[in-house]
């Protein structure tokens, strides 16, 4: 599944909101009293990206902030926190329609959060097959559609710690395949269409001095999600996810960022929901999806240095695999990437950087090329 829309890919236009819409630093942010939170917000901006799964893309969003904490009770919030809610339409150089409608909800006292999602996307993509080393000549072209819904309820349960349940429900069609394609036929999980519904939990820990720009702190999160047919899914099977990050300052401006992700599924996923290596978050430089199977591994590390004004550069590295089982996991089968990128502050108050990235793929034929907002982890 791709991740476009929840992935908030977004380019402010000459680094300025559009006419009515509130300055990018202006945006709410969690406040430490009742007497400082503000007003609502509603802020639209318009949408530019560019990456190798989806060449040039444009669109519009619309986000509204609003306050649903309680002013006269903290409870175990530390901070009073805006909601949201936005809507997103985006439309790609390569024919790809992405809709969504996604939320964030702080309620009553701040300790319980909500997230939300629904969406909508025809994504014309690639797919190599199955395996840690298909080769480039197996390409071939496929179109997705596909209509997902997320629901995530957490519940603070001490400083940092959240904990958690998951509801996803979907429905996906392939409608255009290669004639003669591994995906023409029935041999790969997931080529014929059907429903996909899983319940899940997760927890997680989280000391991030800010989750838009960190620079110190740690954060980690296991999260479990279960689809059966006993929910009305049409495919059986688990996906377990243990994603690790640290964070930490040199020479006071300078950030070190390290992750390291974890993934695996049981039973029969279908191929496009299996862990996957490549795009613009995890093994950049490879096309997203360019290597998938039902186990993942993959350590990924940055160096952000601010360089003068609101410009800063960035070098990155990253090492990846993916395996049929975890015993085939070995040492000389990961495939490595690195790059670097130039950012560009755009919200002093969040933190908030316009991201331009080039990776290099190793053991494939082309590099990719990354604009967006936000960095990768």
């Amino acid at each position: 599944m791709r991740s476009l829309a929840l992935s908030a890919l977004l380019w402010l236009l000459c680094g300025t909101a559009p006419l009515g819409a509130q300055e990018p630093d202006k945006v709410p942010a969690a406040v430490d009293s009742a007497a400082a939170r503000p007003g609502n917000t509603l802020v639209p901006l318009p949408v530019l990206f560019y990456q190798p799964e989806t060449k040039l893309g444009f669109g519009g969003l619309a986000s509204y902030y609003f306050w649903l904490t309680d002013p006269t009770a903290m409870g175990s919030a530390e901070r009073f926190q805006p909601s949201s809610l936005t809507a997103i339409a985006l439309y790609t150089t390569r024919k790809q329609i992405i809709a969504a409608l996604e939320g964030e909800l702080w309620l009553g006292d701040g300790g319980w959060r909500v997230l939300g999602n629904l969406g909508l996307s025809k994504f014309p993509t690639k797919f190599w097959g199955i395996g840690n080393d298909t080769p480039e000549d197996a390409e071939e072209d496929y179109t997705p559609l596909l209509f997902n819904s997320l629901a995530e309820v957490q519940r603070g349960i001490g400083k940092g710690w959240y904990l958690g349940g998951i509801v996803w429900a979907g429905y996906r069609q392939l409608r255009e395949v290669a004639e003669d394609g591994l995906l023409a036929g029935e041999s790969v999980p997931g080529s014929q269409d059907g429903s996909i519904i899983g319940l899940g939990a997760l927890v997680s820990w989280d000391t991030r001095d800010n989750t838009v720009y960190p620079r110190s702190g740690w954060y980690h999160q296991v999260r479990g999600v279960l689809y059966d047919g006993a929910f009305g899914s049409s495919y059986d099977f688990g996906s377990y996810t243990l994603d690790l990050r640290v964070y930490g300052s040199l020479f006071g401006t300078h950030v070190v960022a390290l992750r390291g992700v974890g993934m695996a599924t049981t039973g029969t996923p279908p191929f496009d929901l299996m862990p996957q290596l490549g795009g613009d978050r995890l093994l950049r430089g490879y096309f997203q999806g360019r290597y998938l199977d039902r186990q993942l591994v993959a350590l990924q590390g940055e160096y952000r240095l601010p360089v003068w004004w609101r410009l800063g550069v960035v070098a990155f590295g990253a090492v990846g695999q993916v395996a049929d089982r975890w015993g085939d996991i070995a040492f000389d089968r990961f495939h490595p990437s690195l790059g670097g990128g130039i950012r560009f502050l755009i919200s002093r108050a969040e933190g908030l950087h316009l991201r331009a990235d080039y990776g290099w793929g190793f053991d494939v034929s082309a590099g990719g090329f990354y604009l967006s907002i936000g960095e990768a982890f």
